[in-house]
């Protein structure tokens, strides 16, 4: 921001700071943000409020306590209503005839066209998603599968419950996806699969990843289930590699509670993955046999679903507007950013907007504390990092069954143990990584002028908090 920094003129005092001269000494004015006048009034007076006063110090917090920053997930309006009223009033709660009737055939039609693909299998949850792609490649005991640490226990965990190995690796520390980097020297001949997260919406680098499964015959299935909408090359992330999987849990930006889907474009592929979905039915009535189990969603689940679709498009966008304003805003503080983006990402999705925070810029102040005084401003701030999968106990859960012991060799076992390595994104975890939900993204424009706000008042008394 060049000599005068945007702190340094919340800190002035006694001094007149008009417009004028705002965007005259910072940065916002230098690098050609316009801030209509409504606008920077509101922001002007949320900067003069208690600034000198942390929330966590007593202080008056930027967001008045109780108040909700962004929307109440999830959404609910009448159409909604009538959807589920509809499903329970049909009687069809039990859905596995793959009838145009059904609520569940109707959304695979509905979001494979979304999507931009030819074919979706609809199932009870996400991860149940994920099992059944895999279950499309006869992944299976022996088999191994390269995923990430950094993502939510169900990746791992639908390869573990097939009996294979899922291979976890580190983090690219700029953008906090799977570090394509690293994909090649864990690959066996025992690998069948990747599976990149493009975890909290971002997009995995899939140039480079698709370029190694092509070098190795590995199958690609994508774990898109925080990550609906988000594009590479303009293409919707799920239709880029051999499978893409959903999840539509409450917290996702397409909520129905619990809820999954798997695309694709190739029929045999998608079919493989409906039948196991509906104890092996063809999902297309050719005759085929397949192997199943019951992972069907409920008709109210895929009526909510369907209810919820109708909306993404508009608020997709609207969580775009609001994401260009706050990085316009954040360009003017050192200190906090958004994490670097592939150059195949077109658009990415928001179910947690990551942020790198920089200790230097805040006095030293530590993540945990600069994470407790935003909260303590009215800013609901998360873990940018989803998690540290390879140092979590569930593994050994696994590996002591004695399943796994008679499939894997005590050394093959012990091994795998050994390589459970990333110490990139532990670091990430503890140093860096910030994030905020999607639905923080759906709220006023002034939600993100208080954003800033609450993180330059930190800024400027971060040393209040050492």
């Amino acid at each position: 921001m060049g000599s005068i920094t945007f702190l340094n003129l919340i800190g002035m005092k006694n001094k007149e700071l008009t417009r004028r001269t705002f965007l005259r000494k910072t940065s916002f004015g230098a690098a050609g943000l316009t801030l209509a006048s409504n606008n920077f009034s509101r922001l002007f007076a949320n900067i003069q409020q208690d600034s000198n006063k942390l929330a966590l110090l007593g202080g008056n917090p930027v967001r008045p306590k109780g108040s909700v920053l962004g929307i109440k997930w999830p959404v609910i309006e009448k159409r909604d209503l009538e959807m589920y009223i509809q499903a329970f009033r049909d009687k069809n709660w039990s859905e596995y005839s793959n009838r145009k009737e059904e609520f569940g055939t109707q959304f695979n039609e509905e979001y494979a066209k979304f999507m931009g693909v030819n074919y979706c299998a609809v199932t009870n949850a996400g991860t149940q998603a994920l099992e059944a792609a895999q279950r499309a490649f006869d992944i299976g005991p022996g088999d191994e599968v390269i995923t990430q640490t950094n993502t939510f226990v169900a990746t791992p965990q639908s390869t573990f419950n097939l009996f294979a190995l899922p291979i976890l690796v580190d983090t690219d520390p700029e953008t906090f996806m799977i570090n394509p980097d690293l994909i090649e020297e864990r690959i066996t001949r025992n690998t069948k699969a990747i599976i990149p997260v493009h975890i909290g919406g971002a997009v995995a680098n899939m140039d480079k990843i698709l370029a190694i499964a092509k070098k190795h015959n590995l199958a690609v299935i994508e774990d898109c289930c925080q990550a609906h909408s988000a594009e590479w090359r303009n293409k919707k992330v799920g239709s880029i590699g051999d499978l893409g999987c959903f999840s539509f849990q409450q917290f996702k930006s397409l909520p129905a509670g619990e809820g999954g889907a798997v695309i694709g474009n190739d029929e045999y592929l998608v079919a493989r993955v409906g039948a196991y979905v509906n104890n092996g039915r063809d999902p297309r009535g050719k005759g085929r046999i397949f192997p199943g189990a019951n992972l069907r969603p409920t008709s109210f689940q895929s009526a909510n679903m369907l209810s919820q679709l109708k909306r993404q498009d508009e608020q997709n966008e609207h969580r775009d507007k609001n994401v260009t304003y706050l990085e316009q805003l954040l360009s003017g503080i050192k200190g906090i950013k958004p994490t670097r983006k592939y150059d195949g990402q077109t658009r990415r999705a928001y179910y947690a907007y990551q942020m790198v925070y920089e200790k230097e810029y805040f006095s030293g102040l530590s993540k945990a504390k600069f994470m407790e005084a935003l909260q303590a401003e009215g800013i609901p701030v998360n873990n940018g990092i989803d998690s540290n999968l390879h140092k979590d106990p569930f593994i050994d859960a696994y590996l002591n069954l004695d399943s796994f012991k008679r499939i894997y060799s005590k050394e093959r076992l012990d091994k795998y143990k050994k390589e459970l390595q990333c110490p990139v994104n532990e670091h990430l975890q503890a140093e860096i990584g910030i994030s905020l939900y999607q639905a923080v993204f759906l709220g006023p424009k002034r939600d993100m002028e208080d954003i800033v706000t609450a993180i330059a008042k930190i800024q400027k008394n971060a040393s209040k908090l050492l």
